[in-house]
């Protein structure tokens, strides 16, 4: 039997995606968490940035929708940029639903915040809001 080259193609994918993101995801979680307490001092080992509750809005879940890689000149990737999907309750109390893309950088060392290795938190963006539907 014969498999089409592009169900195959399909299937990597698929796999790719459902394995990929495991350490973003949760440098993601640690992020929307220590914002949401206003921990700076938890977001300094993570990120530059901080998705401030009294602007921004408190996130408490998300799904990752799409990672994309960024390679440096040696094809090592140096960046991700992460989109996810996340209800965000807003200042004023009303949730909607938005997309937010996050971006990640590689850092080579601890330097002097005594954090180790890997990704640090660099920037957001939220894109347009869609109010969500309320529980029943």
């Amino acid at each position: 039997m014969r498999v089409a080259p592009a169900l195959v193609v399909s299937l990597i994918a698929l796999t790719t995606l459902g394995c990929a993101g495991d350490a973003e995801r949760a440098l993601l979680t640690q992020f929307f968490a220590a914002s949401r307490l206003r921990d700076l001092t938890a977001l300094q080992k993570i990120s530059t940035v901080v998705f401030e509750p009294a602007a921004d809005g408190i996130v408490t879940s998300f799904d990752v929708l799409q990672l994309t890689p960024v390679p440096g000149p040696d094809g090592v990737p140096v960046s991700e940029v992460v989109s996810v999907s996340a209800p965000v309750r807003l200042p004023d109390g009303q949730t909607v639903s938005k997309t937010l893309v996050v971006t990640l950088e590689r850092r080579a060392s601890g330097g002097d915040r005594g954090a180790s290795p890997g990704w640090m938190i660099t920037g957001f963006s939220a894109g347009p809001a869609a109010p969500s539907t309320p529980r029943r």
